[in-house]
């Protein structure tokens, strides 16, 4: 089964109540996982990301993702709960280590998708929890094959963490238009990577583009997730697709996994009843 991520991402408005009914949300449209993003220090954040401390971001990144360590705590808990994973997009070496006892995989955003440092930063987490293997799931926007394969064979073999890590296309735009979200990707291969999933910036009426992942062969899918109270000047509210929307969007993938089927041509069931009008010779 595909695994489905309602990306609450900053649609929180970094309050606790609005962040703990998209917990329920996420789970009341069927995905997997519900996750957020989340800094210990917007300023650090916006320096390492070069020209988004002179262009204002450490401030967005203070407001809306800058929230209290503790609350990492309180949304495992009650996903725990509710039977829905946690998940928590870092931006710091150093957050790793904050979100590794809460989180049931790792996501690492497309910015860093080729940040060794941060990416090696995981080792030693990734079998944290007894008899669980964690996934280091990487978005790729704006990367070339190139730069994948370099990542993969001088920083992710290295590390021993090719059996952890899992490619997952995407365009970086918000929302990124349908003509650029080249879904074709998600079969792509080189030598040391493959990509197995679609971390999705479309518009959020196009509800079907999970399911065309899915039919592109994408076993993981991330999308936008917002609140009916998002507040408008959200960074992620115009990418993010409301509940109602979001429930359509994975019925489309789960319809998409029934239609796949099995990797094997053969006679269907429902075939049986024509084998009499058959010619042979």
């Amino acid at each position: 089964m595909t695994y489905v991520i309602a990306e609450a991402g900053s649609c929180g408005d970094g309050l606790l109540d609005r962040m703990l009914c998209l917990i329920d949300d996420a789970k009341a449209v069927g995905a997997n996982a519900v996750k957020f993003q989340w800094t210990s220090n917007a300023n650090m954040m916006a320096t390492k990301r070069g020209t988004a401390l002179e262009n204002g971001y450490a401030d967005v990144y203070s407001q809306y993702l800058q929230w209290p360590i503790e609350w990492h705590k309180v949304f495992a808990r009650v996903c725990s709960d509710i039977g829905i994973d946690y998940l928590c997009t870092v931006y710091l070496d150093e957050d790793v280590s904050v979100v590794a006892p809460y989180v049931a995989h790792f996501k690492v955003s497309s910015f860093e998708a080729t940040d060794c440092n941060f990416i090696q930063a995981h080792k030693e987490f990734v079998n944290y929890k007894s008899g669980h293997r964690r996934r280091i799931l990487i978005s790729t926007g704006m990367c070339t094959e190139w730069e994948l394969e370099l990542v993969s064979r001088s920083c992710i073999k290295p590390a021993g963490l090719e059996a952890h890590v899992r490619f997952l296309q995407c365009t970086s735009s918000y929302p990124a238009p349908i003509d650029q979200l080249n879904l074709s990707a998600v079969r792509s291969a080189g030598p040391n990577w493959e990509m197995r999933g679609f971390s999705d910036h479309s518009l959020p009426s196009l509800t079907q583009t999970g399911a065309l992942a899915v039919a592109a062969g994408a076993e993981y899918i991330e999308a936008h997730l917002r609140h009916s109270v998002t507040e408008s000047d959200n960074p992620d509210r115009d990418h993010a697709m409301t509940k109602e929307q979001f429930l359509d969007y994975v019925d489309q993938i789960r319809g998409a996994e029934i239609a796949i089927g099995v990797a094997r041509k053969e006679p269907q069931r429902c075939e049986k009843i024509m084998e009499q009008y058959r010619v042979k010779s």
